[in-house]
């Protein structure tokens, strides 16, 4: 919309062994960057959300989540993990 930019990369990371795997797209809207992280392979109800090896958040195990970096635009490495688990995607590093 009129002086909006987008920037994006994208990267996508699956465990060996056919568990979980992960994307991760990063993009830039006005001022402000984005990581839309996508992943399947989880089996749990919830799933825990690791930014540079630290919980961002435990969310619901719907798939999807977007990490608003604000100003900031990394890198970072992102990895999912079942709740409370060890049962993890290999991790990611974005841009």
């Amino acid at each position: 919309v009129g002086s909006e930019m987008c920037i994006r990369d994208s990267v996508t990371v699956s465990e060996p062994s056919g568990g979980i795997s992960l994307s991760a797209v990063m993009y830039k809207s006005r001022a402000y960057y984005y990581v839309d992280l996508t992943w399947t392979g989880a089996g749990s109800a919830s799933v825990d959300l690791y930014r540079d090896d630290s919980i961002l958040i435990t969310t619901p195990n719907d798939g999807a989540y977007t990490d608003n970096l604000g100003k900031s635009n990394g890198p970072y490495t992102y990895k999912v993990c079942e709740a409370g688990t060890a049962i993890c995607s290999n991790s990611l590093t974005v841009p």
